[in-house]
């Protein structure tokens, strides 16, 4: 398996598009290949071996995309991602993992806005794999997400998980106003009080779940740790639609959280 490695010669442009770049078709491709690769930027297309220093390696225990520099000007990072790991050692742009059906990304730092939603005329955003930020995600992370997991150690913006159907969320750290309007399935749980409507969301009761056991051993998210998996009270919505999804929350949080504005 290759591993193939990009580090940022110098400050990346604004506004690269990194959305045509495929894990799945690289690891086919010679260094030459991808050096030669384009990308588009608001001045143009912009060749790859332009922009990045390009190392690959071919004993990998999995395909694997290391972005090592700062991308937070860059957007679609992991577009359509399906196969191997993308390793992001800083901060990366808006839409990272829209529309990922498998694998896995990781991001050592902050993402931008739309972490796994969809992009343009798209209906569906993320449908598989998992998505790790060791950081913060910006506005409209996890809208109209289908399936896959999302952990999040840090903050999250407004509008978390819109029109989700299916899928787990986790935030660490607080969350923005307007969360999960219209959200129909799924799972978002989080380690700090959220502020919910009570008109779409039904009182929070204690969790008890056989779920609870298979992720407190298998979670990746560190913040998930036993003791907090313990003592969760959960609520289902959108009930506005009629929605079935679930929230979890620490217990002695719970009565707190309920306001009749529309959040």
């Amino acid at each position: 398996m290759n591993q193939i490695t990009l580090r940022p010669r110098s400050e990346l442009p604004s506004s690269l598009d990194a959305s045509r770049i495929r894990l799945d078709e690289w690891i086919q491709l010679s260094t030459l290949e991808i050096e030669r690769f384009q990308l588009q930027s608001r001045s143009g297309p912009m060749a790859i071996g332009d922009l990045f220093e390009v190392s690959v390696q071919s004993k990998a225990s999995l395909p694997r995309l290391v972005f090592d520099g700062c991308m937070q000007r860059v957007s679609g990072i992991g577009f359509q991602h399906k196969l191997g790991e993308i390793l992001c050692e800083s901060n990366v742009g808006d839409h990272a993992g829209s529309c990922m059906s498998g694998g896995r990304i990781v991001v050592r730092g902050n993402v931008g806005d739309h972490l796994g939603s969809p992009i343009g005329s798209r209906n569906v955003g993320m449908n598989g794999g998992q998505m790790i930020v060791e950081g913060s995600a910006g506005d409209d992370a996890g809208h109209r997400m289908r399936r896959g997991e999302i952990w999040i150690a840090g903050n999250v913006g407004t509008r978390l998980a819109t029109w989700m159907v299916a899928g787990t969320i986790g935030v660490a750290g607080t969350c923005g106003p307007t969360i999960a309007y219209g959200m129909r399935r799924g799972t978002l749980i989080f380690g700090q009080p959220p502020t919910l409507d009570e008109r779409r969301f039904s009182t929070p009761i204690p969790l008890r779940s056989a779920f609870l056991a298979l992720l407190s051993r298998n979670c990746d998210a560190k913040w998930m740790t036993p003791d907090f998996l313990q003592s969760l009270d959960v609520c289902r919505g959108d009930q506005l639609i009629d929605g079935r999804g679930e929230i979890w929350m620490p217990t002695s949080s719970a009565e707190s959280t309920k306001t009749g504005a529309s959040t």
